[in-house]
C-alpha cells in the first residue's frame, strides 16, 4: 500500500451553511424573546399574587421564624425534662 492517497476532500456547501446559521441566529433570538416575554408575564402575575395575600411574605417569614423557635425550645425543654 503507498502511503500517498490522497483523501476525498470535505467540500461543504456554503449558500446552504450560510442559510442554516442565519436561520439559527434568528431562531435564537425569537426564543430569546419569547422567553423575555414568558419571564415578564410570571413576574407581573407573582406580584399581583403577593399583592393579594393578606401578609406580605417578609411577615411570613418572621411568624415561621417565631414559630420554629418556639417549637424548638419547647423541644428542648421537653428533651430535658425527660432525660433527668
Amino acid at each position: 500500500m503507498s502511503s500517498s492517497t490522497s483523501r476525498p476532500a470535505f467540500v461543504v456547501n456554503r449558500s446552504l451553511m450560510s442559510s442554516g446559521v442565519v436561520l439559527l441566529c434568528v431562531g435564537f433570538f425569537l426564543w430569546l424573546i419569547g422567553a423575555a416575554l414568558s419571564a415578564t408575564a410570571l413576574g407581573q402575575a407573582a406580584m399581583k399574587w403577593i399583592d393579594q395575600l393578606d401578609e406580605s411574605p417578609s411577615e411570613m417569614a418572621r411568624r415561621r421564624a417565631h414559630q420554629l423557635k418556639e417549637a424548638v425550645s419547647a423541644g428542648s425543654k421537653a428533651w430535658k425534662e425527660q432525660s433527668h
